[in-house]
């Protein structure tokens, strides 16, 4: 008996590993670029990384493994394998993008402080408090999703079929429609503040706009046609729509902090050709008698052992260092 993944033509299945393989790589040079412009292997740089730049290597390490383990089980193991292999199939759906999607929202929710409420602390802001009460709510949407899932074969050819119950489905449709037209509408209101926003936070609030607008506009989509075909799916066309789903939100996280680590580069850059003929001459190390060259260094390793970076975010802590 053949265990391999059912699919209605070669053409098919071709276009699907197609979408795995090229998303794993994609996602591969996104998390490659964003290592290497953090410099990770660093000590300084981990205590200097943000909440908000985590998020987004999270977010990259997520959803290639959601793509990785997936396409092991499309195209190695096999839905049809038994109970257990279809049943992997929605629980490693559910898990993976769900928690791509609280990384997300929390990206966003940092995000949306910076642009509003910087001059106060987090829970003295009401716009940070109402984004992370409905990130909050997520959890109870993903626990019903966990309790309502729907995996079984399909009766004449045995195929994998996942997908949601309504009790699953709908509220989180809802919910993806709630959240869209929230941040939606947090991120346009700045814009039309022209006289108080600077025009720094204009340009990040235009440019996570676009990117939030196409990132949840693709879940919303996704999930809207999951809720018309009454919450089932072939097994491999739910996993491959919602690896659609992860690739799209990744590459807009990407170009987001991609841009902003361009315009940074670029007017440092700028900066360094200006001031570059107003710094103070350099001495070698060996020019400072030894006493005095052993307390400076004491200094130095004294005074960055314990050094922490703020969880505070500004403006400058979504903008992705790139190498030198």
């Amino acid at each position: 008996m053949d265990h391999s993944t059912l699919f209605p033509s070669v053409g098919l299945q071709a276009m699907s590993a197609f979408l795995y393989f090229m998303g794993v790589t994609i996602l591969t040079v996104f998390l490659s670029r964003r290592l290497q412009g953090e410099e990770l292997p660093t000590r300084q740089a981990w205590a200097h990384l943000t909440w908000p730049r985590l998020c987004i290597l999270l977010v990259f390490i997520d959803s290639y493994l959601f793509l990785f383990s997936t396409g092991i089980l499309v195209f190695g193991v096999g839905l049809q394998l038994n109970a257990t292999a279809c049943a992997a199939g929605i629980y490693l759906c559910i898990l993976f993008y769900t928690t791509s999607k609280l990384l997300i929202y929390s990206f966003l929710t940092e995000k949306m402080y910076v642009v509003w409420d910087t001059n106060r602390s987090r829970w003295r802001s009401p716009v940070y408090i109402i984004c992370t009460a409905t990130v909050g709510l997520y959890f109870g949407i993903i626990l019903v999703m966990f309790l309502s899932r729907i995996n079984h074969f399909r009766e004449g050819d045995g195929a994998c079929v996942l997908g949601l119950k309504p009790t699953a489905s709908i509220p989180l449709l809802a919910y993806d429609l709630y959240i869209n037209i929230l941040l939606t509408s947090l991120f346009l209101w700045p814009l039309m503040r022209t006289a108080r926003s600077s025009k720094q936070l204009q340009r990040l609030a235009t440019r996570t706009l676009a990117a939030s607008g196409v990132a949840l506009t693709t879940s919303t989509v996704n999930i809207a046609v999951l809720t018309i075909m009454k919450g089932r799916e072939l097994g491999w066309v739910c996993l491959a729509t919602c690896g659609i789903d992860v690739i799209v939100n990744a590459a807009a996280l990407f170009w987001v902090t991609g841009s902003a680590a361009s315009s940074s580069s670029t007017s440092a850059s700028s900066g360094a050709h200006a001031t570059a003929d107003t710094q103070p001459p350099h001495f070698p190390l060996s020019d400072i008698p030894s006493g005095r060259r052993t307390s400076q260094m004491e200094r130095k390793k004294s005074g960055s052992m314990f050094k922490f970076g703020t969880l505070s975010p500004t403006v400058q802590d979504f903008q992705v260092r790139r190498p030198g």
